[in-house]
């Protein structure tokens, strides 16, 4: 078996149908998913991580076994090796603080341009998680069984992706924990709390919902997503003031 590493896409197919996209995607919640092909008798996952060590994944009675491991492990040197040769005393070498100092350029212009980088990636993606939210929340079906499961799940990837908080997996309560100390969040906590605990209730009361209730639960979503969108720009903003208050 080949070794799979880190940042490796891994195909697997899922010839079940006894799981939603959602509850997949809370399965392998320490994985990207890259995507989700829905097949006639089940799925075909593309997912990769940036994580090494034993991720086990239970689906069903089966168990899925994946060790990922780092380039860097695959270099095992236990010997000392020994140059053929000699340098003659005649050529000149190279002082070794020059290629400190070269290490150290380099890595501060390398640090700069990542952290640049990082964020105009981070303002970029925030617009990219909110379509892929709009996107994903509108093909759902109201009449489907996990409508609330998929619906959740979709909110909290996309709020945990513009703030970088793995939210994913954890409990309404947690959830609500968590995001409580995000002061851009404060104004619609309420709202978040309300709807979170709302769709709890409708995942596991076992009362029937109607379409229209589902609607109307959506419309609710939606506006408090537009709430913290508002609220992530605005919050980026100020950073982008800070920027230009200290360059100045």
């Amino acid at each position: 078996m080949r070794s799979i590493y880190v940042g490796d896409i891994i195909s697997i197919e899922i010839t079940s149908l006894d799981f939603s996209e959602g509850e997949l995607r809370e399965k392998f919640q320490d994985f990207e998913v890259v995507d989700i092909i829905h097949k006639k008798d089940g799925y075909l996952l593309s997912v990769r991580t940036f994580f090494t060590g034993e991720h086990i994944i239970i689906l069903g009675d089966k168990e899925i076994i994946i060790e990922v491991v780092s380039t860097l492990e695959e270099i095992q040197r236990d010997d000392i090796f020994e140059a053929e040769g000699y340098i003659p005393a005649s050529e000149a070498a190279i002082p070794w603080f020059v290629f400190l100092f070269v290490a150290l350029g380099i890595f501060a212009v390398s640090a700069v341009l990542f952290f640049r980088t990082k964020l105009r990636k981070r303002r970029e993606g925030s617009e990219g998680f909110y379509e892929k939210f709009l996107r994903r929340s509108a093909a759902l079906l109201p009449e489907n069984e996990n409508y609330f499961v998929d619906l959740t799940f979709f909110f909290k990837e996309y709020i945990g992706g513009i703030y970088s908080r793995r939210i994913i997996g954890k409990t309404s309560a947690e959830i609500g924990e968590e995001l409580s100390e995000i002061p851009a969040l404060e104004p619609m906590m309420g709202d978040i709390k309300d709807w979170l605990k709302k769709c709890d209730m409708f995942k596991f009361s076992g009362v029937e919902v109607s379409v229209f209730e589902r609607q109307e639960h959506y419309a609710l979503l939606l506006r408090i997503v537009e709430r913290v969108k508002e609220g992530f720009s605005m919050q980026e903003k100020n950073l982008s003031l800070d920027d230009v208050g200290v360059a100045s």
